[in-house]
């Protein structure tokens, strides 16, 4: 098997684990924008960039050479999942902590990225595709 595969070098994967994040992140949100009234109830927040730069950050590499054996040391980006945390920013609306202006905001940057790497990969599967049939541009 091919240790590169075109596949691979057209972040097929990475751009798929990206919607998978904001459409996540989107379902957090909204729920915390549908509960702005809901008395005590704790904003949330879908939190991956943080653990994917911690996953980066060691120094550590091992190799499996079964596949019972624990991962060590680099987590790649597909094995990097995101966590539902409680906000603690020390907001307060009266009724629970749900700022909803920044929740619209959060609302609208998720949906532009997701928006684009929708685009992205709709691109880099029309590329593919375009190199298998043999267009040139």
């Amino acid at each position: 098997m091919m240790a590169t595969t075109i596949f691979d070098r057209a972040h097929l994967g990475d751009l798929k684990k990206a919607l998978t994040v904001y459409s996540r992140r989107q379902r957090v949100v909204s729920e915390n924008i549908a509960n702005v009234e809901t008395q005590g109830y704790r904003a949330q927040e879908y939190r991956f960039e943080d653990l994917l730069r911690k996953a980066e950050g060691r120094n550590l590499d091992g190799a499996r050479t079964h596949e019972a054996h624990l991962p060590v040391g680099r987590r790649s980006l597909e094995d990097t999942e995101g966590e539902v945390a409680v906000q603690d920013d020390g907001y307060d609306n009266g009724i629970n902590d749900v700022d909803v202006d920044r929740e619209m905001t959060r609302l609208a940057t998720t949906d532009l990225s997701y928006r684009l790497a929708t685009r992205v990969l709709s691109m880099r599967y029309t590329q593919l595709r375009e190199a298998i049939g043999g267009r040139v541009r």
